[in-house]
């Protein structure tokens, strides 16, 4: 049973990044390679990821959360303005600034803020 559920959780996973290549088009690639990790939500965590951050191990965390929209976008605002090496980013099941590439689950994705720039002037 436990087989079954990690197999639906990557099909979801992969349908997720699969539908955002438009917007992020490194993003389905690193999934598929392994360099996406997926984890539950702990600041704790996330603020050491944030201090040892390095691209050897991730291209980018995503951790899974049971926020609220607004806590979402607060939290990440704050993360993003207290520091450098990261950028966050979130999405919610029941928010969408439109083509429905929302995630089935609120989410933060923890990226490294200099390599999303370089990707983003290519």
């Amino acid at each position: 049973m436990e087989r079954k559920k990690e197999v639906e959780d990557k099909s979801i996973w992969f349908n997720y990044f699969n539908s955002i290549k438009n917007v992020c088009p490194w993003s389905f690639e690193s999934y598929c390679n392994g360099r996406v990790k997926i984890t539950q939500f702990d600041k704790d965590i996330l603020e050491l990821n944030e201090q040892n951050w390095s691209l050897r191990e991730w291209d980018a965390i995503v951790y899974i959360t049971k926020m609220s929209v607004n806590e979402l976008d607060e939290f990440v605002e704050k993360r993003n303005d207290d520091q450098e090496k990261c950028e966050y980013l979130w999405s919610h099941p029941h928010y969408t600034k439109g083509g429905s590439r929302q995630t089935h689950c609120p989410i933060i994705i923890q990226q490294d803020r200099q390599f999303l720039t370089e990707l983003r002037r290519r």
